[in-house]
């Protein structure tokens, strides 16, 4: 199916996804009747619902009819879903999200923002600039934006600004104008089985789907993603840099505080101006980057881009603050590779410094697969923080078929740093009694959460928890 002109019905398996919500609010201002189910209730639920989209908890076969034209799927659902089942046995089309959001994109100026790292902040920093400049793209990001109350937006531009994700070769099936790649690491290895695959996924996205008449604007420093793109003959691309000087925009001055960046950037030796961002970390400088770069490929001014950077406020769960007083600060963050909490805990260890607060990390594996091939880099990253919590991996859709657990994280961070600096809190709830709580009572501490799973709940419970600990 590579339209949408006979069909009137929708159904979404697994609408209540940050990716499938996002093409539910556009499918149905678009005119369709949008309906679907999920596993559970949610925020993101509910304002589905609010909207007049009926949403079905729980997957049954009894959830699905012959009056269906169409059902779109997410690759999280396993072959097994009932619904998935009863859509075939009644002959009713079914396609994956990817193929669906392409579908929705090519009637517009698509911009693609792909990566292993960094894709929601990103996606955020160029949506809004676009919004800012009165652009009004149609959005699909892979976060909760307030600006458009949720993850999708239909616009009435000629843009649509969207997330290509890597996982399940999911961006061969996107065909955008501009591919803006922030990076590529070592993840999402249980499908691809290896680096070199991985990277040769991206290479293929960009050689062969990037339209011949748009661009590439990429992350030169990535050393995998450079060699990737340096292949690639017949596109025109546009690099950003800080260590390669040569690259087209390039980010200088570099100055990083607790909660911000300042830099300056030149565009081919000569300087566009002075930038503040309103988010740390020198990787947010990057992504910011990448954002300025895409803006000037759109021949948006500077002063669209300083108002969004100046006011940005990320997506939730990406350094999302929850909680600052005197002595506590609570910060929750979607960090779920090696390299992302490495990143993430390099900012909050700036911030712990200059108010001589302990760092507390308390991280939830995300997925079987993940843990076992990474976890020395996981134990790596993490040390950095003063204290380590640990708690159960958040399987989402895998089994345990290998007998893996968080215990392989744990025995390596011991080895770094003393063990009594290393909690493992099998249950979720426990955390806060159990290892969090004791910690607190010591002095100013900075606890931030980690991870894809249901962690932030922890981040929820503690900012409300501890009134005692707050001052004005």
């Amino acid at each position: 199916m590579d339209d949408l002109k006979k069909v009137r019905r929708i159904f979404l398996i697994g609408i209540g996804g940050i990716g499938m919500s996002a093409l539910a609010v556009i499918l149905q201002k678009r005119g369709f009747e949008v309906l679907g189910s999920d596993k559970l209730n949610s925020k993101t639920v509910e304002i589905l619902k609010e909207s007049g989209i009926s949403v079905f908890i729980g997957h049954s076969k009894d959830n699905i009819s012959q009056d269906i034209d169409l059902v779109v799927y997410t690759n999280a659902i396993k072959d097994d879903n009932p619904e998935y089942l009863k859509a075939k046995e009644l002959d009713i089309p079914v396609i994956e999200r990817a193929k669906m959001l392409n579908i929705l994109s090519s009637s517009k100026r698509s911009i693609a923002i792909s990566g292993t790292h960094g894709k929601t902040t990103t996606t955020s920093m160029i949506v809004k600039i676009f919004l800012n400049a009165s652009k009004d793209p149609t959005i699909a990001v892979g976060g909760h934006l307030d600006e458009i109350n949720g993850s999708g937006y239909e616009g009435t531009g000629k843009y649509f600004i969207y997330e290509a994700c890597e996982a399940f070769g999911s961006f061969h099936k996107l065909f955008p104008d501009i591919a803006v790649v922030t990076n590529i690491d070592d993840d999402h290895l249980d499908y691809y089985e290896n680096f070199e695959n991985l990277k040769n996924a991206f290479y293929q996205y960009l050689n062969n789907n990037v339209s011949s008449s748009g661009a590439i604007i990429y992350n030169s420093d990535d050393e995998p993603l450079n060699s990737v793109v340096k292949k690639i003959k017949n596109k025109r691309k546009i690099s950003v840099g800080i260590k390669n000087q040569q690259a087209e925009f390039v980010a200088m001055d570099i100055v990083l505080d607790e909660f911000s960046s300042n830099f300056a950037v030149f565009r081919q030796g000569k300087i566009l101006g002075e930038f503040f961002i309103n988010i740390p970390g020198v990787h947010n400088v990057y992504n910011a980057l990448l954002a300025i770069a895409t803006a000037y490929e759109n021949n948006i001014a500077n002063e669209h881009i300083n108002k969004t950077f100046a006011n940005f406020q990320n997506a939730e769960r990406r350094f999302q603050v929850k909680l600052r007083s005197q002595n506590l600060t609570v910060i929750d963050d979607y960090a779920h590779h090696p390299s992302e909490i490495a990143a993430t805990l390099a900012a909050a260890t700036n911030l712990s410094a200059r108010h001589n607060a302990a760092l507390i990390a308390v991280f939830q594996p995300h997925l079987y697969s993940r843990t076992q091939q990474l976890y020395k880099e996981f134990a790596k990253s993490l040390s950095v923080a003063d204290k380590v919590v640990l708690t159960d991996i958040y399987a989402s859709r895998e089994q345990n078929e290998n007998n893996v657990s968080t215990k392989l994280i744990y025995d390596e961070i011991v080895k770094i740093k003393p063990k009594e600096d290393v909690f493992y809190v099998e249950k979720l709830e426990n955390i806060i009694d159990g290892a969090i709580k004791p910690l607190l009572s010591q002095g100013k501490s900075i606890v931030i959460t980690l991870g894809a799973g249901d962690i932030w709940k922890i981040a929820e419970e503690l900012s409300s928890k501890f009134p005692n600990l707050l001052f004005s």
